[in-house]
């Protein structure tokens, strides 16, 4: 049976684990942990929030990176007001 507040508890060490890693150890934890095809999603999915960001029509998005219009509204509606989005593409700062 699992714990009880696991998946709190393994949110909160993952975090404490990524501010603790200098950028060059950064690519290595996640290769450690994530297999190629997560890699690859979890890229793809930074790819197609940051062509919205540039403000892109989702049909550009799918026509880029092959994603379905479902997958592309939810990375849009859940990075469209995130400040670390915000400060890794606004490019008018």
């Amino acid at each position: 049976m699992v714990k009880r507040g696991i998946d709190f508890e393994s949110k909160k060490l993952l975090i404490e684990s990524l501010e603790k890693l200098e950028s060059d150890e950064f690519v290595d934890f996640l290769e450690s942990l994530l297999s190629s095809t997560e890699i690859k999603n979890i890229s793809r999915r930074t790819m197609a929030a940051k062509v919205l960001f540039e403000k892109h029509t989702y049909e550009d998005v799918e026509e880029l990176m092959g994603m379905s219009p479902g997958t592309i509204n939810k990375i849009h509606f859940k990075t469209k007001g995130s400040p670390a989005f915000r400060k890794l593409f606004d490019t008018k700062r």
